[in-house]
This record gives C-alpha cells, sequence and structure tokens, in this order.
C-alpha cells in the first residue's frame, strides 16, 4: 500500500476524505489473514494523529517523551485504539455486530467524558483529555461527529484482497481506494489473465 514518511515513521498516505476513513486505513489487507498494520506503536499513533490534523503537533514531543517514560501505559492505550479500530471498520462500513458497535460506544462514553464547555457564548464542547490517551480520544470523538452526519452513509471499501482501505464516495461512483493504486493494479491483473487466458 501507499505509504509516506513522518517524523521518521512509515505511515500510510491519506485517500479516504476524512481523517476517521484514513485511521481505518492504518490498518491494510483487512482480509487478508496477516494484515499490513502501521500503528505499531504509541508514537505511530501519536504522529498519525497529529498529522491527520486531529491533534495539535505541539503535542508530539511530550506525547513521544511520556510513551518512553510509561511503555506499559502506552501500549495498554495503542491496544485500545487499534480494538477500536477494528471494531470501527464493521460499523462504518458494514455488516456491524452489537459488540461493534458496543466497543465503539464504550469508547465515546470514556472521551465524552473529557469534554467541556468553552467560557464564550455561544459555547462550544472541547475535548480536554490529557497524557497518553490524548491521541486516542481525539480519533474518538472524530468518529463520534462523524457517525453523526449524512457523510457517515457514503462510506465504501477498497474491493481489492490485498487492500480493503475506506473512502468516502458521496456519489457512488468510485469504486478503488485509488485509481492509481488498486484500480490500476487490477488492470494489470485483467490484462494478464486475459493473455494466460488467450495462450492456453
Amino acid at each position: 500500500m501507499a505509504s509516506t514518511v513522518v517524523d521518521g515513521l512509515v505511515l500510510p498516505v491519506s485517500l479516504g476524505g476524512h481523517p476517521v476513513l484514513d485511521f481505518c486505513n492504518t490498518r491494510a489487507a483487512w482480509a487478508a489473514p496477516t494484515p499490513k498494520e502501521y500503528l505499531v506503536s504509541h508514537v505511530h499513533l501519536t504522529v498519525w494523529v497529529a498529522h491527520n490534523g486531529l491533534l495539535p503537533r505541539s503535542a508530539v514531543a511530550g506525547l513521544r517523551r511520556a510513551a518512553t517514560w510509561a511503555p506499559a501505559d502506552a501500549a495498554a492505550v495503542l491496544d485500545r485504539a487499534v480494538a477500536f479500530r477494528t471494531a470501527l471498520y464493521p460499523v462504518l462500513v458494514g455488516p456491524a455486530r452489537a459488540r461493534d458497535w458496543s466497543a465503539v460506544n464504550a469508547e465515546v462514553r470514556r472521551a465524552a467524558a473529557t469534554l467541556t464547555l468553552t467560557r464564550e457564548k455561544p459555547s462550544v464542547l472541547v475535548p480536554k483529555a490529557t497524557g497518553l490517551e490524548l491521541p486516542l480520544f481525539a480519533v474518538v470523538w472524530s468518529a463520534a461527529e462523524f457517525l453523526t452526519t449524512p457523510l457517515s452513509t457514503t462510506v465504501s471499501a477498497c474491493p481489492s484482497a490485498d487492500c480493503g482501505w475506506l473512502f468516502s464516495d458521496p456519489r457512488g461512483r468510485r469504486r478503488w481506494c485509488s485509481m492509481a493504486l488498486c484500480g490500476n493494479r487490477a488492470k494489470v491483473r485483467r490484462h494478464a489473465d486475459r493473455i494466460r487466458a488467450a495462450g492456453s
């Protein structure tokens, strides 16, 4: 899959059309026995969240230090992030089970407990989480907001067996996560199959 290097870490490119969809795309080849995993550490989670605009860049250095000081706590947050992503994927593209919704809602409740109103009027709700949970809660809150919009009904999954990435398809005309990636690979495979069939 297409990747980029951010702060020295290999992360997937953003193709989904929304950070929540791209969060699900931190795993590739969803249907494969051994999927491609990009969130291999809490630092990867933190850098990805900041790179996708869900966390201020200024928070990254402190979170990287905190993950070094408390590796067990950082690993626990990463495990929760991966579990949330695993439940979120079918919620977004279907079919979702009751336990998927329960897992998503459990993290939404945790994230919602960190929200506070600003002092001005009209006031707005802002997350005030700190510590190692901050990047996870940023993703969870963004997912909760996304799921309450009409855009959440436009999500499709790339049909390529080694992909499965999600993307927004409001017009219902897009088939691949990227024509330049999976679309072209499918064309090449179809062409090779035709040549083999013609030669047999």
